[in-house]
């Protein structure tokens, strides 16, 4: 064999040794994977999380038997803390975590924020209606901001399930530019967005901020009426005649943000992963159509991305917490 032939064969066994090698030590998780939810059944996160279930094992990018598990309490520090002192470093544990983890965080319910975690990937963000009654006095969303400048104990405002999460600061941030002292608001908490927005159809508080999505149906039934929601633009479909507080010259973008997330110290080969997997699973045509239908604005943010996100709204959130009187 020539020299020349020599080094052809050894160049090519070289490359199949190093695609060997690289397919070989390529992650992928052993055993069952465990997707946490730190609320129950049902709600929100948990819908997302089955919903993942589902389309990992339809579409067989995840491999591995896939199992949901509800750890609700403490404003998701009792899952929170389940996911990092029993799977510290673990690539097969993943939770669903929205803007709560951070606004529990930041007002001391919970010890676990953006720099406990593992962020994976941001997938989708749920902006927030502003609804009333549809008889209610309340003509539109100026009007409202008046009503609580004049006075802001004039109205009650239902938040679910927490006092500063999303639903809070949608309202907040925009009374806040409107000058209006948001420490004073009349907050009523409800234990879920359905009892929240049952008050206000019941006529027993007068303003209810929710995610759109969750808002939609009644509003197509008149049962509810928006007066603004907090995208950076108008939404589609059925509420494309809603304003924004954009419109009204206030800088009160908030979402409810929704993305995977794992116990401190996953392994970056974990990482990668299911950074991977969830680029697939949101190109799907069926995930994307579900988040359409639900008004959720899905922008899948990889880890790098996602962490920096995190952080950002972190400290964006501890001034209104401040303002609002809730911070640590």
């Amino acid at each position: 064999m020539s020299g020349v032939r020599i080094l052809r064969c050894a160049a090519l066994l070289a490359l199949g040794l190093s695609t060997f090698t690289a397919t070989a030590n390529a992650w992928e998780p052993t055993g069952d994977v465990e997707l946490l939810v730190t609320v129950g059944p049902g709600t929100s996160p948990d819908q997302l999380a089955r919903q993942l279930q589902s389309m990992w094992r339809l579409q067989g990018t995840v491999k591995n038997n896939v199992v949901v598990t509800n750890k609700p309490g403490g404003g998701g520090a009792v899952g929170l803390g389940y996911l990092n002192n029993s799977h510290a470093g673990s690539g097969n544990n993943l939770a669903v975590a929205g803007a709560s983890m951070v606004s529990n965080k930041l007002a001391g319910r919970s010890p676990i924020g953006c720099d406990e975690i593992t962020p994976v990937g941001h997938v989708f963000a749920e902006y927030i209606g502003i609804a009333v009654h549809p008889d209610s006095p309340i003509k539109n969303a100026k009007d409202f901001l008046d009503r609580l400048k004049a006075d802001p104990q004039s109205l009650s405002i239902g938040i679910a399930t927490s006092r500063g999460n999303s639903n809070h600061q949608a309202i907040a941030l925009a009374a806040k530019q409107y000058g209006i002292d948001v420490s004073k608001l009349k907050t009523v908490v409800f234990q879920s967005g359905s009892e929240a927005r049952t008050a206000v159809m019941g006529k027993h508080i007068d303003v209810v901020p929710a995610s759109v999505g969750s808002l939609v149906k009644q509003v197509e039934a008149g049962q509810l009426r928006l007066l603004a929601v907090s995208s950076p633009d108008r939404m589609p479909g059925s509420v494309s005649d809603v304003p924004t507080w954009k419109e009204m010259g206030l800088d009160a973008v908030v979402s409810n943000w929704r993305g995977l997330i794992g116990p401190k110290g996953m392994p970056p080969e974990a990482v990668a992963y299911w950074e991977g997997v969830l680029e697939k699973t949101m190109q799907d045509p069926e995930f994307q159509k579900s988040a359409e239908v639900s008004l959720q604005t899905a922008k899948l943010m990889k880890h790098d991305e996602f962490a920096a996100y995190c952080k950002k709204e972190e400290a964006n959130l501890n001034l209104i917490l401040d303002d609002m009187g809730i911070g640590n």
